[in-house]
């Protein structure tokens, strides 16, 4: 029996950093840059800067099922 594929990590892992993409932030989606990523105990996480509405750019970790490229 094979191990089940996280298509979302598999897919954000072949991405060159910094890579631009969209992460879902409060059911939105928004642009910004995937800067980083670090596989965690509860899966595939992503660092990402983006704006968010008027405050300076933010970065933060997201799971790779809120990141889209």
């Amino acid at each position: 029996m094979s191990d089940s594929v996280d298509h979302d990590s598999y897919r954000l892992d072949h991405l060159q950093l910094p890579a631009h993409i969209h992460v879902r932030i409060g059911g939105d989606w928004r642009s910004g840059w995937l800067i980083g990523c670090d596989r965690q105990l509860p899966g595939w996480h992503g660092l990402v800067q983006y704006q968010d509405d008027g405050l300076p750019e933010t970065t933060a970790w997201f799971a790779a099922e809120q990141i889209r490229s």
